[in-house]
């Protein structure tokens, strides 16, 4: 049978026929006029080749193939309602569903406890499951729905016509020290800056960095005394030692104000780029209300971090800063 010349209608029909076991019924369940459903009727008797409905003494009951359908036009119209539903509402305050987003270590460190804020005033309902950005292509995981939204650096990879993208902000990098040390205050010149005993976080182990490449175009190295795969441990050495170490600034902030730290400029020459951070999502929850929402709080969280450096964060229409205290919530999933 070709569905392409089926009249969905029909199974409204079907359904509401075998249900009330009277056109008369059937037509005011359905909400059409009496002769429509009749006509309704005679075009089903034709499609499935059975009378469906036969008149026995003064009511009408089922023929055994209308009975075995019964049931399942019921199904069929109720998964057809739920297939057509539009969208259902999300209201922050009630809701209860999970979002996911995916970010770097570097952006959960240091938009994380603003979006948490934001997330326990207006939305304490709702589990937040962070996952890290893997090797995997960020676009790929939200093409697969692995998660709602990514914030990262996606320089690598290439726009993609099923996935958007938007600034949230930069970062510029900054020289840190224990406070009180020796030499590191102050603007440093290039080569006090390069004989330093320097601190570099290496992910995948390998040497050399932004600044190690910096230094190599002036036909210049910096000494590295030591080599880390995470940048969380870095300050904590810094701070208990004579090394210095070259960071972003946001995260130099969040240290200092918790470590015997302190910064420093770095030496002009280098003219080191400022680092963007890009949140995307895919095209299919561009509309969904829930991940619209986490989206807005996002580009919240993320507006003084692009204050604090003089850049531009996106507007969303919908967004307004929580108002009264953050209520405590335990929806706050990691890994």
């Amino acid at each position: 049978m070709n569905l392409a010349g089926i009249d969905v209608n029909l199974v409204v029909a079907l359904a509401a026929l075998l249900q009330e076991r009277s056109v008369t019924e059937a037509a005011k369940r359905v909400g059409i006029s009496q002769p429509a459903m009749s006509h309704a009727l005679a075009r089903l008797r034709e499609t499935l080749g059975d009378p469906l409905l036969v008149r026995v003494g003064r009511a009408m009951t089922l023929t055994p193939r209308a009975e075995a359908l019964a049931p399942r036009a019921q199904a069929v119209v109720e998964e057809l309602e739920a297939l057509l539903a539009p969208l259902p509402s999300f209201d922050p305050k009630t809701s209860r569903r999970t979002l996911k987003l995916s970010a770097t270590d570097y952006v959960q460190l240091v938009l994380l406890p603003t979006l948490e804020e934001i997330v326990s005033r207006e939305a304490p309902g709702i589990t937040l499951h962070v996952l890290p950005i893997t090797d995997q292509l960020a676009a790929e995981r939200l093409r697969d729905g692995e998660a709602d939204v990514a914030i990262g650096r996606f320089d690598h990879e290439a726009p993609a016509l099923d996935v958007r993208r938007v600034a949230l902000f930069r970062d510029t990098f900054v020289g840190v020290a224990r406070a009180g040390h020796p030499t590191a205050r102050g603007r440093l010149d290039l080569s006090t800056y390069a004989e330093l005993s320097h601190v570099l976080v290496s992910p995948r182990g390998t040497p050399g960095g932004i600044v190690d490449g910096a230094l190599a175009q002036m036909g210049l190295a910096r000494r590295v005394a030591l080599t880390v795969p995470h940048f969380l441990v870095v300050p904590h050495v810094v701070a208990s030692s004579d090394h210095v170490t070259t960071m972003l600034a946001h995260v130099a902030a969040t240290f200092t104000a918790l470590l015997p730290l302190t910064t420093f400029e770095l030496p002009p020459e280098l003219d080191l780029e400022p680092i963007g951070m890009t949140m995307m999502w895919h095209e299919r929850t561009h509309e969904d209300p829930g991940a619209r929402w986490l989206r807005g709080a996002l580009v919240r969280a993320a507006r003084p971090l692009a204050q604090a450096r003089g850049a531009r964060t996106p507007t969303d229409k919908k967004a307004r800063e929580p108002q009264g205290p953050a209520r405590p919530r335990a929806g706050l999933v990691t890994k």
